[in-house]
């Protein structure tokens, strides 16, 4: 019989592999213009990854290395201080062909393969309406197995409290860093703005990631008694929208929730917060293309 601690190292290896493919793949595609910018300041030299410009190789050092391409590493490459913050909210569950937390899950397995492979620091954080899991910003493959390990251990439920999960992490951090926010914005969206401007304060890169479903916001034909249970509240709830007056209602709060995010993200671009609009199916890019394409840049900051 396979014991519990086994059955989390199989699960545990079997993300690692996922996560190693997605960014593999991401690279082949998107390596040469992510670092169309890359740096002159020489650092070090590191052995060939996917992905890698060949203009970088340093032949005379593949020469002795037996055939092993290396590559010359710059200042930029180095040691960015990268934070991923996911909403674990019992939203989160929601979703059309997979639940959202699941597509979250992969997309920062994956960012904590990009960032070790990348020698950077990445940390991790989980929350709802509080932090239920906070792992500081470190380095190395020890590190990333275990952001993988909590990862593997997740249960959404609750509400959300964007706002108060920002502030309390952007405050802890001892240098400026990358800040990117998973959430699907189910949440008070005054006092989650609170918390990206203290954020901004603190000088912290901070970027946006909001998840969402094809047709979210619209509202299907030909509905008729729809029970449900409220993500949220977790209280059933039904709707009748063979009633004009109630499909109506339903409409009106639909759109006035919509109208609320969009001017909630006006805001946040005020900010300087990069905003990213991903549906679940791409959320894995979109994570990993902001880290990259940030990564170019963060030693300005």
């Amino acid at each position: 019989m396979t014991s519990e601690a086994e059955l989390l190292a199989k699960q545990v290896k079997g993300l690692s592999i996922l996560a190693r493919e997605k960014v593999a793949s991401f690279l082949t595609g998107n390596r040469r213009s992510l670092y169309r910018g890359q740096g002159t300041d020489f650092a070090d030299l590191r052995e060939y990854v996917v992905g890698d410009d060949v203009k970088y190789v340093d032949w005379r050092a593949t020469a002795k290395k037996n055939g092993n391409l290396i590559v010359k590493e710059y200042d930029l490459e180095r040691n960015t201080n990268v934070v991923l913050l996911l909403d674990a909210s019992a939203s989160m569950l929601i979703g059309k062909e997979r639940a959202r937390i699941l597509m979250a899950i992969e997309a920062v397995a994956s960012l904590a393969h990009a960032t070790t492979q990348n020698k950077d620091f990445i940390g991790f954080g989980a929350f709802s309406d509080q932090v239920s899991i906070y792992i500081p910003p470190k380095g190395g493959v020890h590190h990333e197995f275990f952001i993988y390990r909590q990862l593997l251990n997740l249960i959404p439920m609750g509400s959300t409290n964007i706002g108060e999960a920002i502030k309390e992490v952007a405050t802890s951090l001892n240098q400026r860093s990358l800040i990117l926010v998973i959430s699907d914005l189910h949440d008070d969206l005054e006092n989650t703005l609170r918390g990206f401007r203290i954020a901004r304060a603190f000088k912290h890169e901070v970027q946006l990631l909001q998840i969402s479903d094809y047709g979210e916001f619209v509202l299907p034909d030909k509905l008729g008694k729809i029970k449900f249970i409220n993500p949220d509240t977790g209280k059933p709830e039904v709707i009748d929208f063979t009633d004009p007056l109630s499909k109506g209602l339903y409409s009106y709060e639909l759109n006035k929730r919509l109208e609320n995010i969009n001017s909630f993200k006006r805001k946040l671009r005020g900010l300087k917060v990069r905003v990213i609009e991903s549906r679940t199916e791409d959320l894995i890019d979109r994570v990993l293309n902001a880290y990259y394409s940030t990564k170019s840049r963060m030693y300005n900051l």
